[in-house]
Protein backbone atom coordinates (compact mmCIF):
# COMPACT_ATOMS: atom_id res chain seq x y z
CA UNK A 1 0.00 0.00 0.00
CA UNK A 2 3.21 2.20 0.61
CA UNK A 3 4.62 1.65 -2.57
CA UNK A 4 1.78 2.17 -4.06
CA UNK A 5 0.72 5.75 -2.48
CA UNK A 6 4.42 6.44 -3.03
CA UNK A 7 3.86 6.16 -6.51
CA UNK A 8 0.89 7.64 -6.82
CA UNK A 9 1.89 10.90 -5.51
CA UNK A 10 5.33 10.78 -7.78
CA UNK A 11 3.17 10.40 -10.45
CA UNK A 12 0.94 13.61 -9.49
CA UNK A 13 3.66 15.62 -8.77
CA UNK A 14 5.18 15.21 -12.37
CA UNK A 15 2.30 16.16 -14.14
CA UNK A 16 2.10 19.22 -11.53
CA UNK A 17 5.22 20.16 -12.28
CA UNK A 18 4.55 19.92 -16.38
CA UNK A 19 0.87 21.82 -15.92
CA UNK A 20 3.37 24.41 -14.06
CA UNK A 21 5.93 24.81 -16.81
CA UNK A 22 2.90 24.89 -19.98
CA UNK A 23 1.65 28.01 -17.55
CA UNK A 24 4.39 29.93 -17.03
CA UNK A 25 6.08 28.94 -20.48
CA UNK A 26 2.80 30.25 -22.18
CA UNK A 27 2.83 32.70 -19.82
CA UNK A 28 4.85 35.52 -17.87
CA UNK A 29 8.44 33.12 -19.16
CA UNK A 30 7.10 32.80 -22.82
CA UNK A 31 9.10 35.85 -24.03
CA UNK A 32 12.17 35.17 -22.14
CA UNK A 33 12.51 31.56 -23.06
CA UNK A 34 11.93 32.66 -26.44
CA UNK A 35 14.35 35.31 -27.12
CA UNK A 36 17.47 32.93 -24.74
CA UNK A 37 16.15 29.77 -27.66
CA UNK A 38 16.78 32.48 -30.68
CA UNK A 39 20.17 33.98 -29.64
CA UNK A 40 21.29 30.55 -28.82
CA UNK A 41 20.18 29.21 -32.23
CA UNK A 42 21.92 32.48 -33.83
CA UNK A 43 25.17 32.00 -31.88
CA UNK A 44 25.10 28.16 -32.93
CA UNK A 45 25.12 29.21 -36.42
CA UNK A 46 27.40 32.29 -36.13
CA UNK A 47 30.06 29.67 -34.56
CA UNK A 48 29.26 26.94 -37.63
CA UNK A 49 29.81 29.67 -40.09
CA UNK A 50 32.88 30.39 -38.39
CA UNK A 51 34.15 27.02 -38.02
CA UNK A 52 33.85 25.98 -41.72
CA UNK A 53 35.66 29.40 -42.82
CA UNK A 54 38.48 28.48 -40.35
CA UNK A 55 38.39 24.99 -42.22
CA UNK A 56 38.10 25.97 -45.64
CA UNK A 57 41.01 28.54 -44.68
CA UNK A 58 43.12 25.38 -43.42
CA UNK A 59 42.28 23.43 -46.66
CA UNK A 60 43.77 26.33 -49.05
CA UNK A 61 46.87 26.73 -46.89
CA UNK A 62 47.39 22.83 -46.68
CA UNK A 63 47.23 22.49 -50.12
CA UNK A 64 49.05 25.48 -50.82
CA UNK A 65 51.97 23.89 -48.61
CA UNK A 66 51.79 20.79 -50.70
CA UNK A 67 51.93 22.35 -54.07
CA UNK A 68 54.99 24.09 -53.00
CA UNK A 69 56.20 21.37 -51.78
CA UNK A 70 55.43 19.09 -55.22
CA UNK A 71 57.00 22.01 -57.27
CA UNK A 72 60.11 22.32 -54.55
CA UNK A 73 60.56 18.60 -54.14
CA UNK A 74 63.85 18.31 -56.44
CA UNK A 75 65.42 21.18 -55.05
CA UNK A 76 64.84 20.08 -51.04
CA UNK A 77 66.00 16.83 -51.69
CA UNK A 78 68.86 17.46 -54.75
CA UNK A 79 71.98 16.15 -53.57
CA UNK A 80 70.82 14.66 -50.32
CA UNK A 81 71.99 10.90 -51.40
CA UNK A 82 74.24 11.44 -54.02
CA UNK A 83 75.96 8.84 -54.84
CA UNK A 84 73.92 6.36 -52.39
CA UNK A 85 72.42 3.22 -53.69
CA UNK A 86 69.16 2.09 -53.01
CA UNK A 87 67.18 -1.58 -52.98
CA UNK A 88 63.53 -0.44 -53.77
CA UNK A 89 60.72 -3.18 -51.96
CA UNK A 90 57.34 -2.56 -52.78
CA UNK A 91 55.71 -4.56 -49.75
CA UNK A 92 51.96 -6.22 -50.73
CA UNK A 93 48.95 -3.39 -50.87
CA UNK A 94 51.12 -0.45 -51.51
CA UNK A 95 49.97 2.58 -53.79
CA UNK A 96 51.02 2.43 -57.11
CA UNK A 97 51.69 6.20 -57.52
CA UNK A 98 52.80 6.64 -53.87
CA UNK A 99 55.50 3.95 -55.25
CA UNK A 100 56.72 6.06 -58.11
CA UNK A 101 56.42 9.27 -56.09
CA UNK A 102 59.20 7.84 -53.62
CA UNK A 103 61.47 6.30 -56.57
CA UNK A 104 61.28 10.16 -58.26
CA UNK A 105 62.14 11.96 -55.27
CA UNK A 106 65.15 9.37 -54.17
CA UNK A 107 66.15 9.67 -57.97
CA UNK A 108 65.81 13.70 -57.98
CA UNK A 109 68.13 13.25 -54.47
CA UNK A 110 71.39 11.72 -56.44
CA UNK A 111 70.55 8.08 -55.28
CA UNK A 112 70.66 5.16 -57.41
CA UNK A 113 67.79 2.61 -57.68
CA UNK A 114 69.04 -0.17 -58.10
CA UNK A 115 66.62 -2.87 -57.40
CA UNK A 116 63.07 -2.77 -57.36
CA UNK A 117 61.58 -6.14 -56.00
CA UNK A 118 57.78 -6.44 -55.30
CA UNK A 119 56.83 -8.57 -52.34
CA UNK A 120 53.72 -11.06 -52.84
CA UNK A 121 51.15 -11.88 -50.65
CA UNK A 122 52.38 -15.28 -50.22
CA UNK A 123 55.40 -13.90 -48.54
CA UNK A 124 53.41 -14.38 -45.41
CA UNK A 125 52.31 -17.99 -45.03
CA UNK A 126 49.14 -19.35 -44.59
CA UNK A 127 48.58 -22.86 -43.15
CA UNK A 128 51.13 -25.19 -42.13
CA UNK A 129 51.87 -26.25 -45.36
CA UNK A 130 52.91 -23.13 -46.21
CA UNK A 131 55.01 -22.41 -43.21
CA UNK A 132 56.86 -25.83 -43.45
CA UNK A 133 57.59 -25.49 -47.21
CA UNK A 134 59.00 -22.01 -46.68
CA UNK A 135 60.91 -23.01 -43.82
CA UNK A 136 62.70 -26.04 -45.77
CA UNK A 137 63.40 -23.18 -48.89
CA UNK A 138 64.74 -20.98 -46.31
CA UNK A 139 67.30 -24.05 -44.98
CA UNK A 140 68.72 -24.46 -47.69
CA UNK A 141 69.25 -20.91 -49.62
CA UNK A 142 70.68 -19.57 -46.02
CA UNK A 143 72.96 -22.52 -46.23
CA UNK A 144 74.13 -21.36 -49.84
CA UNK A 145 74.60 -17.55 -48.99
CA UNK A 146 76.69 -18.41 -45.94
CA UNK A 147 73.76 -17.12 -43.09
CA UNK A 148 73.78 -18.84 -39.67
CA UNK A 149 71.29 -21.64 -39.21
CA UNK A 150 67.63 -20.48 -38.22
CA UNK A 151 66.66 -20.75 -35.11
CA UNK A 152 63.84 -23.08 -34.34
CA UNK A 153 61.71 -19.99 -32.97
CA UNK A 154 62.33 -17.86 -35.92
CA UNK A 155 58.87 -18.23 -37.85
CA UNK A 156 60.69 -15.58 -41.06
CA UNK A 157 63.82 -17.49 -41.91
CA UNK A 158 62.99 -15.90 -45.39
CA UNK A 159 63.50 -12.08 -44.34
CA UNK A 160 67.62 -12.65 -43.98
CA UNK A 161 67.51 -14.54 -47.27
CA UNK A 162 66.02 -11.57 -49.24
CA UNK A 163 67.85 -8.84 -47.25
CA UNK A 164 71.36 -10.73 -48.13
CA UNK A 165 70.42 -10.97 -51.78
CA UNK A 166 69.81 -7.23 -52.13
CA UNK A 167 71.20 -5.43 -49.35
CA UNK A 168 74.43 -4.93 -47.90
CA UNK A 169 76.78 -2.30 -46.13
CA UNK A 170 79.28 -2.48 -49.04
CA UNK A 171 77.20 -2.71 -52.03
CA UNK A 172 78.65 -4.19 -55.49
CA UNK A 173 77.38 -6.77 -57.49
CA UNK A 174 75.02 -9.60 -56.27
CA UNK A 175 76.54 -12.54 -55.70
CA UNK A 176 76.34 -15.67 -57.76
CA UNK A 177 74.36 -17.68 -54.77
CA UNK A 178 72.34 -14.06 -54.46
CA UNK A 179 71.18 -14.67 -57.57
CA UNK A 180 70.17 -18.50 -57.15
CA UNK A 181 68.35 -17.08 -54.11
CA UNK A 182 65.84 -14.43 -56.08
CA UNK A 183 65.62 -16.77 -58.68
CA UNK A 184 64.48 -19.28 -56.23
CA UNK A 185 62.41 -16.74 -54.63
CA UNK A 186 60.67 -15.65 -58.00
CA UNK A 187 60.26 -19.50 -58.83
CA UNK A 188 58.35 -20.16 -55.63
CA UNK A 189 55.75 -16.80 -56.64
CA UNK A 190 57.19 -15.47 -53.08
CA UNK A 191 58.75 -11.65 -55.06
CA UNK A 192 58.76 -10.54 -58.70
CA UNK A 193 61.67 -9.07 -59.27
CA UNK A 194 64.81 -9.24 -62.17
CA UNK A 195 68.12 -10.76 -60.82
CA UNK A 196 69.71 -9.72 -63.99
CA UNK A 197 72.91 -7.55 -63.74
CA UNK A 198 71.62 -6.78 -60.42
CA UNK A 199 73.93 -4.20 -57.91
CA UNK A 200 73.19 -4.61 -54.22
CA UNK A 201 72.38 -1.78 -52.51
CA UNK A 202 73.77 -0.16 -49.60
CA UNK A 203 70.33 1.16 -48.10
CA UNK A 204 66.79 -0.35 -49.14
CA UNK A 205 63.66 1.98 -48.85
CA UNK A 206 60.43 0.15 -47.77
CA UNK A 207 56.72 1.05 -49.24
CA UNK A 208 53.62 -0.17 -47.27
CA UNK A 209 50.31 -0.24 -48.07
CA UNK A 210 46.95 -0.52 -46.09
CA UNK A 211 46.26 -4.50 -44.74
CA UNK A 212 42.56 -4.86 -44.88
CA UNK A 213 41.15 -8.00 -44.12
CA UNK A 214 37.85 -9.17 -42.01
CA UNK A 215 39.90 -10.27 -38.74
CA UNK A 216 42.12 -8.13 -36.93
CA UNK A 217 44.49 -10.78 -35.34
CA UNK A 218 44.76 -11.96 -39.60
CA UNK A 219 45.80 -8.19 -40.12
CA UNK A 220 48.30 -7.51 -37.49
CA UNK A 221 49.91 -11.11 -38.08
CA UNK A 222 50.70 -9.98 -41.66
CA UNK A 223 51.98 -6.35 -40.62
CA UNK A 224 54.14 -7.86 -37.90
CA UNK A 225 55.80 -10.57 -40.34
CA UNK A 226 56.43 -7.72 -43.27
CA UNK A 227 57.67 -5.05 -40.46
CA UNK A 228 60.17 -7.65 -39.66
CA UNK A 229 61.50 -8.02 -43.41
CA UNK A 230 61.64 -4.49 -43.09
CA UNK A 231 63.89 -4.80 -40.05
CA UNK A 232 65.96 -7.50 -41.96
CA UNK A 233 66.85 -5.23 -44.71
CA UNK A 234 67.62 -2.58 -42.26
CA UNK A 235 70.24 -5.00 -40.63
CA UNK A 236 71.77 -6.24 -44.07
CA UNK A 237 72.90 -2.48 -44.87
CA UNK A 238 73.37 0.95 -43.71
CA UNK A 239 69.67 1.81 -42.92
CA UNK A 240 66.42 1.48 -44.27
CA UNK A 241 63.18 3.51 -44.37
CA UNK A 242 59.97 2.36 -43.97
CA UNK A 243 56.98 4.06 -45.38
CA UNK A 244 53.52 3.94 -45.95
CA UNK A 245 50.32 5.82 -45.58
CA UNK A 246 48.71 5.50 -42.05
CA UNK A 247 46.38 8.26 -42.33
CA UNK A 248 45.50 10.65 -38.71
CA UNK A 249 43.06 8.93 -37.92
CA UNK A 250 43.50 5.84 -39.21
CA UNK A 251 41.40 2.69 -41.38
CA UNK A 252 38.20 0.87 -40.37
CA UNK A 253 39.06 -2.38 -40.61
CA UNK A 254 42.61 -1.99 -41.73
CA UNK A 255 46.32 -2.58 -40.15
CA UNK A 256 49.78 -0.93 -40.84
CA UNK A 257 53.06 -2.17 -41.23
CA UNK A 258 54.38 1.03 -39.83
CA UNK A 259 52.05 0.90 -36.66
CA UNK A 260 53.51 -2.71 -36.45
CA UNK A 261 57.36 -1.15 -36.80
CA UNK A 262 57.12 1.20 -34.29
CA UNK A 263 54.98 -1.26 -31.72
CA UNK A 264 58.18 -3.23 -31.69
CA UNK A 265 60.75 -1.65 -29.77
CA UNK A 266 63.33 -3.45 -30.77
CA UNK A 267 62.85 -2.55 -34.58
CA UNK A 268 61.54 1.24 -33.71
CA UNK A 269 65.41 1.70 -32.09
CA UNK A 270 66.93 0.83 -35.72
CA UNK A 271 64.35 1.26 -38.04
CA UNK A 272 62.75 4.84 -39.58
CA UNK A 273 59.02 5.16 -40.84
CA UNK A 274 57.05 7.28 -43.01
CA UNK A 275 53.82 7.36 -42.12
CA UNK A 276 52.67 10.36 -44.89
CA UNK A 277 53.85 9.63 -48.56
CA UNK A 278 50.66 10.13 -49.89
CA UNK A 279 51.95 13.66 -49.48
CA UNK A 280 54.86 15.88 -50.62
CA UNK A 281 56.14 16.19 -47.18
CA UNK A 282 56.61 12.41 -46.72
CA UNK A 283 58.20 11.97 -49.74
CA UNK A 284 61.14 14.57 -48.70
CA UNK A 285 60.88 13.02 -45.29
CA UNK A 286 61.72 9.73 -46.86
CA UNK A 287 64.58 11.33 -48.23
CA UNK A 288 66.01 13.08 -45.33
CA UNK A 289 65.03 10.02 -43.47
CA UNK A 290 67.40 7.68 -45.34
CA UNK A 291 70.51 10.59 -44.85
CA UNK A 292 69.71 10.72 -40.74
CA UNK A 293 70.04 7.03 -41.04
CA UNK A 294 73.36 7.00 -42.72
CA UNK A 295 74.41 8.99 -40.19
CA UNK A 296 74.02 6.70 -37.62
CA UNK A 297 70.34 7.98 -36.52
CA UNK A 298 66.97 6.73 -36.35
CA UNK A 299 63.75 8.81 -36.57
CA UNK A 300 59.70 7.88 -36.45
CA UNK A 301 58.12 10.69 -38.46
CA UNK A 302 55.04 11.61 -40.10
CA UNK A 303 51.86 12.69 -38.69
CA UNK A 304 50.29 10.02 -37.29
CA UNK A 305 50.94 8.14 -33.84
CA UNK A 306 53.77 7.60 -32.31
CA UNK A 307 56.06 10.15 -34.08
CA UNK A 308 59.42 11.66 -33.02
CA UNK A 309 58.52 14.92 -35.45
CA UNK A 310 56.20 15.80 -38.17
CA UNK A 311 59.48 15.38 -40.27
CA UNK A 312 63.14 14.60 -40.21
CA UNK A 313 66.07 17.39 -39.49
CA UNK A 314 66.69 19.25 -42.86
CA UNK A 315 70.28 17.80 -43.83
CA UNK A 316 72.94 20.27 -43.82
CA UNK A 317 73.40 22.25 -47.28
Amino acid sequence: MIDFRYHLVSIVSIFMALAVGIVLGAGPLKGSIGDTLTQEVTQLREDRSALRTELDSARKAGAARDELTTDARARLVGGTLTGGTVALVVLPGADADDVSAVAETLTASGATIVSRTTVEEAWVPDGDDATSSQTTLATELRRALGLPVAAASDTAPLDDVLAAALVSTSGGAVTDAGKRALDSLNGANLIDGDSADLQRATNAVIVGGVIKGDVAADRDRVANRLAGLAAALDRAGKGAVLASDVGVSGFANASSVVRAARGDATTARNLSTVDDISLSLGHVSVVYALVQQNAGGVGQFGLGDGVSAAYPPVPAP
